[in-house]
């Protein structure tokens, strides 16, 4: 029992608070102020957000139509129209709003751009 009793002191003696602190001015400081550690904040990395306007396909402009196509088209449908019936020619015109000088007017204008010309060309052939 004896040992047993050493044994305890012992155990004791070492185990304590006291038995860890030899004095020295470095224990006592780490004895005195709990270890702290520092923790570092990473802050998210934030952009700024650059706002683009949405465009929708609705808020785009609607396509204008090309005015020379409404020419081109006029111009192909009466010239089918009275190459089918050229006696009525004059009551075709009048039916589009023209007259002579005006289909004369409108196929001189498609005929100076050699690009309305061929796309009247296509129309005409289409339209046959």
């Amino acid at each position: 029992m004896k040992n047993f009793i050493r044994i305890l002191a012992a155990t004791a003696l070492f185990t304590s608070p006291l038995a860890c602190d030899s004095g020295t001015p470095d224990a006592k400081k780490v004895a005195a102020k709990p270890e702290t550690k520092k923790v570092e904040v990473k802050k998210p990395d934030v952009k700024p957000e650059v706002k683009t306007p949405d465009v929708k396909p609705e808020e785009k402009p609607p396509v204008q139509p090309d005015p020379a196509d409404a020419k081109i088209q006029l111009a192909a449908s009466v010239a089918k129209e009275i190459s089918g019936a050229p006696d009525k020619a004059d009551e075709i015109l009048g039916k589009h709003g023209l007259d002579r000088d005006k289909l004369d007017a409108l196929m001189f204008e498609i005929a100076d751009d050699p690009a309305l010309t061929q796309r009247y060309m296509d129309a005409r052939s289409s339209a046959s």
